[in-house]
C-alpha cells in the first residue's frame, strides 16, 4: 500500500490515519521482503530466543488465505505453522487483553469508590488507529484514554520480561514479534519503554503471515496442531472477545462483576453488530453507562453527545468496521458478510476456548504472572511494565 501526500485532502477526518501510514514506512510497511529477511536472520540466531503472539481476529481470518472458509477458527493450526516456521514461543495476544481489562476494572473501581467524576469517561481500545485519530483530532478527551497498555504490548512487554527471568537471557537475545490483523500495529514497534526497549520487535499481518509461509513452502492446511508455550498456555473467554466490536465491553462488565461477587451482567448483549450499542448497567452499588462504537463517523456522534453533556463511564472505541476482525490487515476482499463471519467465529471460539476461565482473574496464567512478575493490579511494577510511557502518537 502506497499513498502520495498529494492526494489526501487537509481537511478529510481520516487523514490522520493515512499519514500515519506513510510515516511508517520505516518499519516495514511496504517492504514485506525486508521483513521477511529480518525474520529469518533473527530465527538463523542459535542464541536468540523468538516468541510470537498472535492476535485474535488473525485465528478466524488466517484461513481465508488458504482456502478456509472466514471466521472458522484456526488457533492450533496456527500454532503450529508458526512453529514450522521456526518461533520458539507462541502466545495469545488475549492473554495482554486479560491483564488489559483486569487492570482496567481497578482503575475503573477505584476511581468508582473515590467518587472521582473527573475521571470518566474512560476510553479504551486495543486499536491504536482510534488513539492517532484521537492525538490529532480531539486533543481534549486524550487525557481520559486508558493509561494501561494495549494487549499487544502488554503481551509483548511479558514475553520479554518473562523469559528474561525464566531462562536467563538478556533482552538482546530475546526477540518479540507477532501476528496483527492491523497494519498500523507496527507503529506500536516504536513505543518504548523508558530504558529505549521496544515493547514488540517486529510486526506481521494476517496477509504478511501467510506470505511469509507460502514463501517458505508451507501451507495451513497441512500444518500439525499445537499448543501455546509452556510458560503461557492460557487466556480467557474475556481476552479472545476482545478482538470483536463489543469484546471489550463484555470483558470490563464480567470481570468488575467477578470482582464485586455480583451476579454477572448479561453478557452477550453487546454482541450485536450495531456501530453505536449503549447501555446503563447496575452492579452492586455502582450504575455505569457505558457504550461500544466502531468507525470513526458514528465516533463524532458519540463525541458530540459528551460534548452536549451525556455521561459516560467506559467507552470502547474501534476504527474498524466489527472491530479488529475487519483490520486493513486481514485478508482481502472483506465484504459485509466476511466481516460478520469473522465476527461470528470470534465469538463462537471465545465461548469454546478449552480454558475453564471466563474471567481475567480466573486464568492461571494470569494468576502466575501477578504472582511472580506483576505483583498486584495497579502495583509499581505493573505500572512500570504493562502501562504506556513514552507513546509516539
Amino acid at each position: 500500500m502506497f499513498l502520495r501526500p498529494s492526494l489526501l485532502c487537509p481537511h478529510h477526518p481520516y487523514n490522520s490515519i493515512f499519514l500515519i501510514l506513510l510515516m511508517v514506512d520505516d518499519i516495514y510497511l511496504n517492504k514485506p521482503n525486508e521483513l521477511f529477511e529480518a525474520l529469518e536472520r533473527e530465527l538463523e540466531d542459535s542464541e536468540k530466543i523468538v516468541a510470537i503472539q498472535i492476535a485474535p481476529a488473525v485465528r478466524v481470518a488466517i484461513g481465508e488465505e488458504f482456502g478456509y472458509a472466514p471466521g472458522e477458527d484456526l488457533t492450533k493450526k496456527t500454532i503450529g505453522l508458526l512453529k514450522q516456521l521456526g518461533f520458539d514461543h507462541v502466545v495469545d495476544t488475549p492473554l495482554g487483553a486479560d491483564i488489559n481489562i483486569y487492570e482496567e476494572a481497578y482503575e475503573i473501581l477505584h476511581a468508582l469508590e473515590r467518587n472521582d467524576e473527573d475521571y470518566f469517561p474512560v476510553f479504551n481500545s486495543c486499536c491504536i488507529g482510534w488513539r492517532l485519530y484521537c492525538s490529532r483530532t480531539h486533543e481534549k478527551i486524550c487525557k481520559h484514554i486508558s493509561p494501561i497498555a494495549s494487549p499487544h504490548m502488554i503481551t509483548g512487554s511479558i514475553i520479554n520480561h518473562y523469559l528474561q527471568k525464566k531462562l536467563g537471557k538478556p533482552r538482546k537475545e530475546i526477540v518479540s514479534v507477532s501476528v496483527m490483523p492491523c497494519t498500523l500495529k507496527k507503529y506500536e514497534t516504536m513505543e518504548q519503554f523508558p530504558d529505549g526497549d521496544p515493547y514488540v520487535d517486529y510486526v506481521l499481518t494476517t496477509r504478511e503471515l501467510a506470505d511469509f509461509a507460502r514463501k517458505k513452502g508451507l501451507d495451513l492446511k497441512t500444518a500439525p496442531e499445537s499448543e501455546f508455550s509452556e510458560f503461557f498456555p492460557d487466556s480467557s473467554k474475556d481476552g479472545v472477545v476482545f478482538g470483536v466490536t463489543g469484546g471489550l465491553v463484555e470483558a470490563l462488565l464480567t470481570t468488575l462483576a467477578h470482582i464485586l461477587e455480583v451476579e454477572k451482567e448479561n453478557e452477550h448483549y453487546f454482541r450485536n453488530d450495531d456501530a453505536i450499542k449503549e447501555r446503563e448497567v447496575k452492579l452492586g452499588e455502582y450504575t455505569l453507562r457505558v457504550v461500544s462504537v466502531h468507525g470513526f463517523a458514528n465516533l463524532e456522534k458519540v463525541l458530540k453527545e459528551i460534548e452536549d453533556g451525556k455521561k459516560f463511564h467506559f467507552v470502547e472505541v474501534m476504527s474498524c468496521p466489527y472491530g479488529c476482525v475487519g483490520g486493513p490487515g486481514q485478508p482481502l476482499p472483506a465484504d459485509e458478510e466476511t466481516l460478520k463471519a469473522r465476527a461470528a467465529g470470534l465469538r463462537k471460539a471465545a465461548d469454546n476456548k478449552d480454558s475453564v476461565a471466563t474471567v481475567p482473574q480466573e486464568n492461571p496464567t494470569v494468576q502466575k504472572l501477578y504472582r511472580e512478575l506483576l505483583d498486584r493490579p495497579g502495583s509499581e511494577t505493573a505500572r512500570k511494565l504493562i502501562y504506556f510511557h513514552k507513546v509516539k502518537l
